[in-house]
């Protein structure tokens, strides 16, 4: 009875120990293995990077792709400067003050691209898609002494002329592509294995070249429409410091990238 016993127990030994091996083995029938399949997964992620704070679901399209959609935004940050305005119109001051502030909010679409099966690494293609502002200007203070004449006298600027809205301000964006395409690489899977995961990415936005936009541009009889001014519109003479920085922008066609992300796998 005890030898009886003794092999009983050997037996349940046996067996278990076989049974913790096969589990480990990804073809043991009973035991389901986590796979790529083509949307059999969700994950949502959290970003942060030089794009600002972003948001996304993602999913799997099998082992070797994988599909994000989300938003992107950076914090409405701003700063004020002084800017000389080389007038000899004794109606306009010879300096203003002025208010930039960040504007930047896409969508994203992104599809990343896995060369090995198992493996993290990947290339990303996509696009943004969003504002055609990235930074918003306006006067703090005057520059039309008059109030009489806001809208009606203004900057000169090459063949152009600025003037102001009826309160007295005035309102100039950076401009650049609402559509930006994506290209870019990085490490880590946006749907993880585990529960949560951690991703990089490092790549480029394409905008385009970078405009000054400008709300009150007065035309001939008196009435303001927008436009977009580039550098080779603007005289040396009369807008030197404005010319000068637009040259600088119109010479950075692409928006660096780089994006740390958490990711957390809900189904």
């Amino acid at each position: 009875m005890k030898r009886t016993c003794k092999s009983l127990l050997l037996g349940l030994c046996l067996t278990t120990i076989s049974l913790s091996a096969q589990a480990q083995n990804s073809n043991f029938p009973f035991v389901k293995q986590f796979e790529y399949g083509y949307f059999n997964h969700l994950g949502i992620g959290a970003s942060l990077g030089l794009d600002g704070i972003g948001f996304d679901l993602a999913a799997p399209v099998g082992n070797h792709f994988g599909l994000r959609t989300g938003i992107s935004f950076m914090p409405k940050f701003s700063y004020e400067d002084n800017f000389d305005l080389h007038e000899s119109d004794p109606d306009i001051t010879d300096n203003v003050d002025a208010k930039i502030t960040l504007n930047v909010f896409d969508f994203k679409l992104l599809a990343d691209i896995y060369p090995s099966k198992k493996g993290s690494f990947h290339f990303t293609v996509g696009a943004f898609i969003g504002s055609d502002k990235f930074a918003k200007a306006t006067n703090t203070l005057m520059f039309i002494k008059d109030p009489a004449k806001y809208g009606k006298i203004g900057l000169i600027l090459g063949d152009y002329r600025v003037t102001t809205d009826e309160k007295g301000y005035a309102h100039g964006d950076a401009v650049v592509n609402s559509f930006k395409p994506y290209l870019g690489l990085g490490f880590g899977r946006a749907v993880p294995k585990k529960r949560v995961g951690f991703s990089f990415d490092f790549g480029v936005k394409f905008w385009g070249k970078p405009a000054l936009g400008v709300a009150e541009t007065l035309d001939d009889w008196g009435k303001t429409y927008y436009h977009k001014f580039k550098s080779s519109e603007l005289d040396d003479k009369d807008d030197e410091d404005v010319k000068d920085g637009l040259e600088i922008a119109e010479k950075v066609c692409v928006f660096p990238v780089i994006t740390f992300r958490l990711s957390g796998r809900i189904l």
